[in-house]
């Protein structure tokens, strides 16, 4: 499928998912506790199955894609600018969140090593869109270990509490980002060139239906009620909200037409034996 058709359906997907997210938060969720109020219990499900299903199919129809960029995005101002606020999202989501009482300390200082290092890869990064420097590939490896660590600390945390929707977006965005950042280290140290840019494809764009899908709707309802539902914690919807824009800005850079397009020189010669360039 050509990728005006795809990014067509991920525009009508996102929107639409955040709005039915917004519904069922709205009338289908009790604030109180997390669940599914009896009377709405199967519409909550019906709205959570549709969100699950447009991420599905903007995921499938990735796979049928053929644009494939012969390199990473390069010198690219509004990506520098995403990466530095990856940088600040993780930032925040690594120092106002607490899972003290919750997960073992080895998880802790996992996510804190990682954290760090992810914040300096990120800076190093959009540093590079503007500069030559040049990070070595083997260090986008940082963000996956980052998320890694990131599912695991927060599945310990709920593990012994029900699966409400915060829970289940919240884990399924975190799953999906680490499978884009794991798509991302392959492009960077060109792993499995002929068909990873439809895997980063629909990680990317299904990662940001995710994220935005979790997080925008959770501010908004915390806005209008006064932070009257605090099932997840807000810094860590602002970093999801935030990683959803730079995964985001870096595949929509990656797979634009600029990105895309290289200009090729072919040698010929004229009747009169003069070399020209075309």
């Amino acid at each position: 499928m050509k990728y005006k058709k795809i990014v067509l359906f991920f525009g009508i997907a996102l929107p639409a998912s955040i709005l039915m997210r917004i519904l069922e938060l709205y009338f289908t969720v009790d604030t109180k506790t997390g669940f599914f109020k009896p009377e709405y219990k199967s519409m909550g499900y019906y709205l959570l199955i549709l969100i699950i299903a447009f991420c599905a199919v903007t995921a499938i129809l990735c796979f049928t894609s053929h644009r494939n960029p012969e390199h990473p995005p390069r010198k690219n101002p509004v990506l520098a600018a995403a990466s530095f606020l990856m940088a600040a999202g993780l930032g925040l989501e690594l120092f106002a969140e607490s899972f003290a009482g919750t997960v073992m300390k080895w998880q802790t200082s996992l996510l804190m090593a990682a954290g760090l290092a992810s914040i300096a890869y990120f800076i190093a990064f959009g540093v590079g869109m503007f500069t030559d420097i040049k990070i070595p590939p083997v260090c986008t490896a940082v963000p996956a270990v980052y998320f890694i660590a990131r599912i695991i600390c927060s599945f310990t945390a709920i593990s012994s509490l029900a699966l409400i929707t915060d829970n289940v977006l919240m884990l399924a965005a975190y799953c999906v980002a680490l499978l884009f950042f794991l798509c991302f280290g392959k492009l960077y140290n060109k792993i499995d060139v002929d068909y990873n840019f439809r895997k980063l494809m629909a990680s990317g764009l299904s990662s940001v239906i995710l994220c935005f899908t979790q997080s925008i709707p959770h501010i908004i309802i915390n806005i209008t009620t006064g932070n009257g539902y605090l099932h997840t914690s807000n810094s860590s919807n602002i970093s999801l909200l935030i990683t959803g824009i730079f995964i985001g800005v870096f595949t929509f850079s990656h797979f634009s037409f600029n990105n895309v397009a290289v200009r090729r020189t072919r040698k010929t010669e004229n009747s009169d034996g003069q070399q020209l360039y075309i």
